[in-house]
């Protein structure tokens, strides 16, 4: 019976059902629940590794290691790090009291972390987990949401070590280690700057994307 009703209650939340009930919800308590479901499901496949895209969530472009999703008018950025996952490096993240919410995560053998900070009028969402991360800019009243479809993906991400062994193995990888280190937040890596110039440029073109999206469909 309690399986049957956490089927039910997954069938909800990847509907987007389950907003209300999700607002009413903390931080911590939307993870936690999110990440201790088996979750099995995948829609995008990429090499050595594939993850799953919620309804609502549209896949805009991929690049190696690197994926623009796009949910609710807003850009979330995926990072893979295959390189880390395939040598078990762990994660050495320290809760940031100075943040509006910081929380590391543990849970089911996989580390991350969920950090939340405040720029301006909005909020910075970077949530890692299990060697892969989403970055997010979004407004106070969307944070639920978007953390909520961010852990779906993440939980979802599944790594292919026979394919990695052999990527790793002859380095035809496309990565640089030092480009991008999804272990570090924003304030220890460096300036918010970058993000604030990144909303206004998603402001400016928000409805050029809409509008090519509803012509791709037309089409």
């Amino acid at each position: 019976m309690k399986k049957l009703f956490a089927i039910f209650s997954l069938t909800l939340l990847l509907s987007g059902c389950s907003f209300v009930k999700i607002n009413e919800q903390s931080f911590e308590g939307i993870v936690h629940d999110i990440l201790a479901s088996d979750f099995h499901l995948k829609n995008v496949s990429l090499e050595g590794y594939s993850y799953y895209l919620p309804k609502g969530v549209l896949l805009k472009k991929s690049h190696s290691l690197n994926s623009v999703l796009y949910y609710n008018h807003r850009k979330l950025y995926l990072y893979v790090d295959v390189l880390s996952y395939y040598h078990h490096v762990e994660s050495d993240y320290q809760e940031n009291g100075d943040s509006y919410y910081s929380m590391k995560i543990d849970q089911n053998g996989k580390q991350g972390y969920l950090e939340i900070t405040q720029i301006s009028t909005k909020y910075f969402v970077e949530f890692m987990y299990h060697y892969a991360k989403v970055e997010a800019y979004v407004e106070e009243e969307d944070l639920k949401k978007t953390i909520t479809q961010i852990a779906y993906i993440l939980n979802s991400v599944n790594y292919q070590d026979t394919i990695l062994a052999t990527l790793v193995g002859d380095q035809s990888l496309d990565y640089n280690e030092e480009k991008f280190n999804i272990f570090k937040p924003k304030r220890e890596a460096g300036s918010f700057l970058d993000y604030e110039e990144q909303d206004r440029n998603q402001a400016e073109n928000i409805k050029e994307e809409d509008r090519l999206d509803v012509e791709e469909k037309v089409e």
